[in-house]
Order: C-alpha cells, then structure tokens, then sequence
C-alpha cells in the first residue's frame, strides 16, 4: 500500500510540473509577445528643384519679343526687331551722314545727331532715333531674360554702359558716370586713331571690348582690376 502512494505522488508532481513550463530568471521580466511590426505606407519622396533651363545667349539674353541692338559689336541692349533692324540700316548709312566739322570727321550733317548708343557712339541719325536709343537703354535690364546677378553689401553696378553688371563701390560707379559725361571732351578728332583717338594723358577705358571712353592710367587700370573681381562681389544664388 505504501508503494501505491508513492507512485501516485510521483504521477501528480510529473503532471503539475509539465503543466506549468519553464520559470522566468530571477530578476529578469518575462519574454514579451511577439508582435509584428506595423505596416505604414511611405510617404512620397518631396519634389525636387529643377535646374533652370540655360540661357540662350548667355547672361545677356533677351526676354521673348526682344533682340540685341548690335548697334556695335559688344552692344546687347534688347529692342524690339523693328529697332534691331533700323540700327542696322543706320549703320550703313554712316559715312554718308558725316562731314568735316566742328566735331571733327564724324559731324553729322544737317537734320542729324549722333545716335548715342554709347558714348562714343557717332552713327548719325534722325533725332527721334537718338531718344529711341536712350530709352532703350535705360530699359535695357527689365528686357533680359533672367534679371541679373546682385552685388554683395558695399557694391553696386557700374554701369558704365547699359548692361554692365560688373560690382564696384559707389565712387566707381560714380567715377564711371563722370568718364561716359567726358568721353567727347576727351579725343582728339585729328589723331591717329580718329575719331577714337585720346588726348594726351588718356587712355581707352576698356570696360569691355570696344570702350574706347577716354580716361586717366589710373582708371584704366581700376577697371581691369574690377572686371578680374567681378566674380567675387556678386550673389551667385
């Protein structure tokens, strides 16, 4: 009978022990469930900047309607074709239009003045075209394509020609004003080079390639100087 107990205990702890599986570590929390991780949709990748489309010509390209002037080879003012096309006819005419006088080789004759397109711009031309001239150049910057580059804190645009964007300081650009004012005063009509010919102690200005404004050494020199730097005062974004 002793032998019967026995075995019945060993039969009732074998069966609770089986029921209640393995103990957690002392100390330790039991496993957690597992649990799977939620499915969230991606949200969509944000638009990415396009690059601008590259200009045409360069910096000085034209809004949509508007041409270069090319009343001289460097001159990119934008006009309408109409005025593109009556400079170019202007030009031709040139010579025919000039007599020897009182502004040297290139006085215009009766009914004519010198266009202006610059300041040494001396294609003699009717006196409304003259007016056309200076109002297209001070709308020169509203008709580029793509308005252009800002100058940093302390600069400003030179300007000695209608587009020219290269940063100097204000008293360049006051300088520059001042030289464009003077250009006439300042050639000598029987020089070698005339019309363009300089007076003794001038030099051509040079801004860009045919500035042939007449100015001191000095001056001549700044402006290289500041056309080197040109990439350093502006705001490129």
């Amino acid at each position: 009978m002793m032998r019967s107990v026995l075995s019945a205990a060993l039969l009732i702890a074998s069966v609770g022990a089986a029921g209640c599986g393995p103990k957690p570590e002392r100390g330790s929390a039991p496993p957690p469930p597992a649990v799977s991780p939620p499915t969230t949709a991606r949200p969509p990748a944000p638009p990415q900047p396009q690059p601008s489309p590259a200009l045409a010509f360069g910096p000085d390209t034209c809004a949509s309607g508007f041409v270069w002037r090319e009343a001289f080879e460097a001159d990119h003012v934008c006009v309408s074709p109409a005025a593109r096309a009556r400079t170019a006819d202007d030009n031709t005419r040139a010579a025919s239009r000039w007599t020897v006088g009182r502004y040297g080789p290139d006085t215009c004759v009766s009914g004519f003045v010198w266009r202006e397109a610059s300041p040494t711009d001396h294609v003699c031309v009717v006196p409304d075209i003259r007016a056309q001239a200076a109002d297209d150049n001070a709308h020169a910057t509203q008709r580029l394509a793509a308005p252009p580059k800002r100058c940093r804190a302390g600069f400003v645009w030179r300007e000695a020609f209608p587009t020219d964007y290269v940063c100097v300081t204000p008293a360049t650009r006051t300088r520059a004003a001042a030289d464009n004012a003077q250009a006439n005063a300042r050639r000598d009509t029987t020089g070698k080079l005339a019309p363009a010919t300089c007076v003794p102690g001038f030099v051509w200005r040079e801004a860009r390639p045919g500035d042939v404004v007449c100015v001191t050494p000095e001056i001549r020199e700044q402006t290289a100087a500041d056309n080197a730097a040109a990439g350093t005062r502006r705001i490129d974004s």
